[in-house]
């Protein structure tokens, strides 16, 4: 998980990225609240960017605070998404895409989170030792069934 390059999550959030911009360069109606241009800076800098940066951090907790970045910027891309269909800037087509690509990209964010976060707390040895035993007589002090 040390390198970019074959990062699922990555690829899928740039291609949403591309698909951003062409849909956005296609758009001829007026857009004084710069709606799409906000959609292309948060799909196609900050999701992805934040995903390649997470991949350069030095500690685990670095590369946890790009991601919960990137997590974040996902669900505003989704926002935008929705926004951008119900002004009229997308169709009916290109929402159904763009909105699944997203909500695909929020939810391959989150497993690296937590892919990252079991794996720091496999290395860290007080985690392991702060962690409850297991009580083997749980079972036997259930409550019967009425």
């Amino acid at each position: 998980m040390d390198d970019i390059h074959g990062l699922r999550v990555w690829d899928s959030a740039r291609v949403l990225a591309k698909r951003c911009v062409e849909i956005a360069r296609r758009n001829r109606l007026p857009d004084p609240s710069g709606l799409m241009a906000q959609l292309c800076r948060a799909a196609a800098s900050s999701v992805s960017a934040k995903i390649a940066e997470s991949m350069g951090a030095g500690t685990a907790k670095q590369r946890l605070q790009s991601l919960r970045v990137a997590h974040r910027s996902g669900w505003e891309t989704r926002h935008h998404i929705i926004e951008a269909f119900d002004t009229g800037f997308v169709t009916p087509v290109q929402h159904r895409w763009l909105s699944n690509r997203a909500a695909v990209n929020v939810k391959m964010i989150f497993s690296l989170i937590v892919k990252v976060e079991r794996s720091e707390a496999s290395r860290d040895p007080e985690s392991r030792r702060r962690r409850r035993p297991r009580d083997a007589n749980a079972r036997r002090r259930r409550k019967p069934r009425a």
